[in-house]
């Protein structure tokens, strides 16, 4: 019999330093990217070994929340809510932990995954969903690779089946409502996160992906409560009692924001310091 697996919390990677053009910078980016490289092959890897999804969709939100924290590096002026959507790459992948129907298949997705072969993956796909036309699973891999085409037609349409066949399945959800997101539709994304949330009800991911689609529709009071949802799920998240805390500045409730600062420098000094900065700017209107 096998020995129980113990779970044991990974220390969280901050954010970059502020400037992109020091050699320091780049190779902190190097070295995170790295990191949340690493926790998503973890996660594949469980399942491949048999232990389940449950244990494999920890350790892919965990590469979530690590990544998202500070892995992706900013467009144009750091963790500005004026500039285009990040896409939550490594919530992407964390939708292909347990697709495929053996050992060899899956070992083919989580490298063509690591080599950003999206052609490739995308080819890998739709061959294997010729077999089983009917099937989700390869439907989604494939959808995977159109996002990370850019694709997001391709993909949206491909996804939107894929919840009406499997209606359980978060993953399909949240990749289906990034992608809308992503294509400058957030409020058709907030539709779609609205019931992806109330499927998985206890997915941290879900909930702050919903906040990124209400704040994108400029809906602050709703993205508060996402955001403050996804943070209490998951209270290590730095990334959720961020954007709780600039939603609050955003909208005038300067007085929430001291107490999320002081959770936040535990978790993060660095994204602590430039919530600090927005507090002490002068207030502009939502």
């Amino acid at each position: 019999p096998c020995e129980p697996i113990r779970i044991h919390r990974m220390p969280q990677l901050r954010v970059v330093a502020p400037d992109p053009s020091s050699e320091t910078f780049r190779a902190d980016a190097r070295l995170r990217l790295w990191g949340a490289a690493v926790c998503a092959l973890v996660a594949i890897g469980f399942t491949v070994l048999g232990y389940g999804r449950s244990l494999a969709a920890f350790a892919a939100a965990f590469a979530t929340c690590v990544a998202l924290c500070g892995c992706a590096p900013p467009r144009g002026s750091a963790f500005s809510m004026e500039s285009p959507p990040l896409p939550a790459d490594p919530l992407l992948a964390s939708a292909l932990v347990g697709r495929g129907d053996s050992l060899d298949e899956r070992e083919r997705i989580a490298e063509l995954n690591e080599k950003r072969d999206w052609d490739g993956l995308l080819r890998y796909a739709e061959e294997r969903q010729r077999r089983d036309p009917e099937g989700s699973e390869w439907g989604v891999v494939a959808a995977y690779a159109w996002m990370r085409r850019s694709d997001y037609p391709k993909a949206t349409a491909a996804l939107s089946r894929i919840v009406q066949r499997n209606p359980e399945d978060i993953g399909a959800w949240n990749l289906l409502g990034e992608s809308q997101r992503q294509a400058g539709q957030p409020g058709q994304a907030v539709r779609t996160l609205e019931r992806a949330s109330a499927i998985g009800r206890t997915s941290f991911a879900t909930f702050f992906l919903l906040g990124e689609a209400y704040r994108d529709s400029n809906r602050l009071d709703r993205a508060v409560t996402a955001y403050r949802e996804a943070a209490r799920l998951e209270p290590d998240f730095a990334r959720a009692w961020f954007e709780l805390g600039a939603a609050h500045v955003r909208i005038g409730e300067r007085d929430e924001v001291p107490l999320i600062l002081g959770r936040l420098e535990k978790l993060d000094p660095m994204l602590a310091a430039e919530l600090k900065r927005r507090l002490e700017a002068k207030p502009q209107r939502p």
